[in-house]
């Protein structure tokens, strides 16, 4: 309880408006280095925000369950935003990733004043983190959609 109402429903919400907002800032870093410069604090600000929110959720979900009992919907809607962490995991990862690559590259140019080739790793290393980032926003954005169309169902319907 958080001022006599439920935490559930406060930090779900931090979750579903953090972890989209991650997951398109996060892509838009991926695909736009000039972006990236510019946004990697914020990103990854919002992106830990959706990392912290998303186990407080299910926490403070079971925690209300209990509380108001267990249905059928409302263990479906547990099983939903149980599915959701490992991709805000994934997602923070790609994001962290991306800001440290973002600030070894502009590190890197601005003291050798260097635009010559890049290790081989370096464009690996990109690659699985653009992966990453698709597979943790999008991911996550459909697996927070699910988890709260499902608890919208249990609130209203029972």
């Amino acid at each position: 309880m958080f001022f006599g109402l439920p935490l559930h429903p406060l930090v779900v919400h931090a979750a579903v408006v953090c972890l989209p907002l991650a997951a398109l800032g996060t892509i838009l870093m991926a695909f736009w280095p000039a972006a990236a410069r510019r946004l990697w604090p914020a990103v990854l600000f919002v992106a830990t925000i959706a990392l912290v929110a998303v186990p407080l959720s299910i926490t403070s979900g079971e925690t209300l369950a209990h509380t108001v009992g267990e249905t059928e919907l409302v263990e479906a809607h547990e099983e939903q935003g149980e599915q959701v962490l490992p991709f805000v995991i994934v997602l923070w990862l790609a994001a962290l990733g991306l800001s440290v690559a973002t600030r070894y590259i502009h590190r890197r140019r601005s003291i050798f004043q260097s635009t010559g080739p890049r290790p081989w790793w370096h464009a690996a290393a990109v690659i699985v983190l653009v992966i990453m980032a698709l597979i943790g926003g999008v991911g996550g954005t459909v697996a927070v959609v699910r988890a709260g169309h499902s608890g919208a169902q249990a609130v209203w319907t029972e």
